[in-house]
């Protein structure tokens, strides 16, 4: 069969390249256009009878739902091929009910929606009490196996979940003719884009919003439900007595988890069918490949929104996949990595850049500046294409948000000494102040004592002292100068613009660092403090770029110079050893790492104290460690000693006292004390909301 030249579903002349019958804007389903099977239902009644198998096969694209419902409303006309051949035609085949029918004690008000196999009305219902809702019935043609299995597996998804942030199932039953319905909340909302633009919401207020979706999100997935289709359009946010509230709705694509029964009819995603929507989709869902789909394929489309509501973009470049073809688009999702938001806000043109910052009430570089950092490390956590590196859970999510809402580290970002000293420092603007104020008084003080106890005997001792400064400044200078033309020697040498033909190819940033770390070892071979000084940032250069195994042998030597010259417990030899641990961690070498951050927890414990905070970091990265390595009692345990400390030493409501408690929530809920977990989270929000009050909790 020639492949079509139009699109089967909009009409429009397909690009060159494009396979499968569709356009890309109707595959992305950002076409407004009347129902799709009504489309494909018209193209094939005007082709000859021996042609219609052809242009369905291709015009269905193996969706089985759309194929049922045209070949349904084919044998329903009854008509010979001629007598429609016109450019005007009215298909007669009623297709649902009308406004002002009556389905069991609703009545019909008007259509507010419409999916693959149902149709979504508000109705009033006019008994026992009379309010509005939502009814969502199937669509006539539409009742194959697959079909009502996949209908009922939402309304009985629905039913599972009682959460204030997902819409609420009120009743379910069949119409006169026998085909299912169920009714719902009416959720009177817009997009959670559209409501955050629209009203010009802060990047604050758009992340608080975006937490109570992670919280409805992880309560689905509690009750053993993978949304698998998270996108704006279905979160709808409405005010409720001024106070926005988002509310998830369509779990039409919902797939059970954990061995869940949704219904004991056939519910199967058919080979090689698009499932979900592509800007939203996870690499795993666009494999179309026997991939058992988890509950992180949910965090990567959380991702994506997030993405949005930070940048007004998708992850993806909308035209390039407009432009794209099935398969193309499948392989953007699956191999190709998304810029971080910051960067894509900074290639915006101005123009762009300006709209997106005024729909967030601030102007373009404190926007990128706010995005910059902790969001952008949270969000590329959320898209890792190997879900095995995304957040756990949603709830994982949206604590690691609160942390950087608290100037908290957040467990997506390595937490090198410098990040926990800006996070703190930031937690306590006023006290830092008032300590350096108070230093500078203290050093002013100092000076003027200092100055009149040498009054009397500085013209005796000038001569001599000018000549020992003299000398020792000279030795220093001499020492530093040699020191400071040895670096800069190196540095010019090593990251000077290499030339672009050598081996016939471009230089990646990885060579350049690869080739710096062995020139080190020549050039700096005896001069071991500013070596190790080198080494200890390229490894870390290598750890921002995610190259851990590179990071690890420049990080070994760095803890082996510092254990050569200070001993085990000196704090820069346990800093060098904390950083080797995390690279360790994230290059899957975890037993070491834990063998590693137990004989730092030991000997911090032992040079610091059980309340210091170096001691309680240590702690929590421990019981990072024994999670990983299973060893979940033992991670409590560590984590319930992190909140007593926290709390004796910094008060309840500390920003990292409330941390501690989300810690261990997440500890207790892996755990399985459900209970213990959801009083814990109550209590870090009742203080949270105490001390930052309701607009920033």
């Amino acid at each position: 069969m020639a492949e079509l030249s139009r699109c089967s579903v909009c009409g429009t002349e397909l690009p060159p390249g494009i396979s499968g019958g569709h356009c890309p804007k109707c595959l992305l389903g950002l076409a407004e256009h009347e129902p799709r099977e009504e489309i494909v239902f018209k193209a094939a009644l005007n082709l000859p009878v021996g042609q219609r198998e052809d242009y369905l096969q291709a015009a269905c694209a193996g969706n089985a739902e759309l194929r049922a419902q045209v070949e349904a409303l084919l044998q329903a006309t009854e008509q010979p091929v001629d007598s429609v051949r016109t450019k005007t035609m009215v298909v007669s085949v009623p297709l649902m009910e009308k406004p002002g029918a009556k389905i069991g004690r609703y009545k019909l008000l008007q259509q507010i929606g419409e999916g693959g196999c149902g149709v979504v009305y508000m109705a009033d219902q006019e008994e026992p009490v009379k309010r509005r809702v939502a009814l969502k019935v199937i669509k006539p043609g539409m009742d194959t196996k697959e079909v009502l299995g996949r209908f009922e597996a939402e309304r009985q998804a629905l039913a599972l979940m009682d959460h204030p942030n997902i819409a609420k199932v009120l009743e379910a039953g069949a119409t006169e003719t026998g085909r299912p319905f169920f009714v719902m909340e009416l959720v009177r909302g817009i997009p959670i884009t559209r409501y955050c633009d629209e009203n010009k919401l802060p990047t604050q207020q758009r992340l608080g919003l975006f937490i109570q979706v992670c919280q409805a999100i992880q309560h689905a997935h509690q009750k053993g439900i993978i949304h698998r289709d998270i996108k704006p359009s279905n979160i709808l946010v409405a005010d409720y007595d001024g106070v926005p509230v988002p509310k998830i709705i369509d779990f039409g694509i919902a797939k059970a988890t954990a061995g869940q029964t949704l219904t004991d009819k056939t519910v199967f995603t058919a080979l090689e069918q698009f499932i979900g929507t592509p800007a939203y989709m996870s690499p795993e869902q666009a494999k179309l490949s026997a991939l058992d789909i988890d509950t992180r394929s949910d965090i990567y489309s959380l991702g994506v929104l997030l993405y949005e509501l930070l940048t007004g973009r998708t992850p993806f470049d909308a035209k390039k996949l407009f432009d794209a073809g099935f398969d193309e688009i499948r392989r953007i999702i699956r191999e190709d990595e998304p810029l971080r938001p910051s960067q894509k806000l900074s290639t915006l043109a101005a123009e762009d850049q300006t709209t997106a910052a005024r729909a967030r009430h601030t102007d373009s570089p404190r926007l990128i500046h706010l995005v910059r950092g902790d969001l952008d490390w949270i969000v590329m956590k959320c898209l890792e294409k190997d879900r095995t590196r995304r957040y756990e859970t949603a709830n994982g999510l949206a604590l690691d948000l609160l942390r950087h809402i608290n100037n908290e580290a957040v467990l997506a970002r390595p937490p090198s000494n410098m990040y926990r000293f800006q996070k703190m420092a930031r937690r306590h603007k006023a006290a830092f102040a008032a300590a350096a104020l108070m230093a500078m008084v203290l050093v002013a003080a100092t000076g003027v004592s200092a100055w009149q106890a040498t009054r009397a005997t500085r013209a005796e001792a000038l001569a001599k002292q000018r000549l020992a400064e003299s000398e020792a400044n000279a030795s220093l200078a001499k020492q530093r100068l040699a020191e400071s033309e040895a670096i800069s020697k190196f540095l010019a040498e090593v990251f000077q613009s290499p030339d672009p033909a050598r081996d016939g190819r471009s230089i990646t940033v990885a060579e350049t660092l690869s080739a710096a770390a062995k020139k080190l070892e020549i050039d700096l071979a005896k001069q071991p403090a500013p070596q190790a000084k080198l080494q200890a940032t390229l490894g870390l250069t290598f750890f921002g770029l995610g190259l851990y195994r590179e990071a690890i042998p420049l990080q070994e030597k760095v803890r082996d110079y510092y254990l050569s010259v200070f001993s085990p417990e000196n704090p820069g030899t346990l800093s060098a050893i904390e950083d080797l641990a995390h690279s360790y961690d994230e290059a899957d070498r975890r037993k070491e790492a834990l063998q590693m951050r137990e004989e730092v927890l030991r000997l911090r414990r032992k040079v610091s104290g059980e309340e210091n905070p170096d001691t309680l970091v240590a702690m929590h990265y421990l019981a990072t460690s024994y999670d990983h390595a299973g060893r979940q009692e033992e991670a409590l345990k560590l984590r319930e000693e992190v909140l007593t400390l926290r709390r004796k030493v910094l008060g309840p409501e500390h920003p990292d006292t409330l941390g501690a408690i989300n810690n261990l929530a997440i500890s207790y809920d892996t755990d399985g004390r459900h209970q213990d977990a959801l009083a814990l989270e109550e209590q870090a929000l009742t203080l949270r909301r105490k001390v930052s009050g309701p607009e920033k909790t």
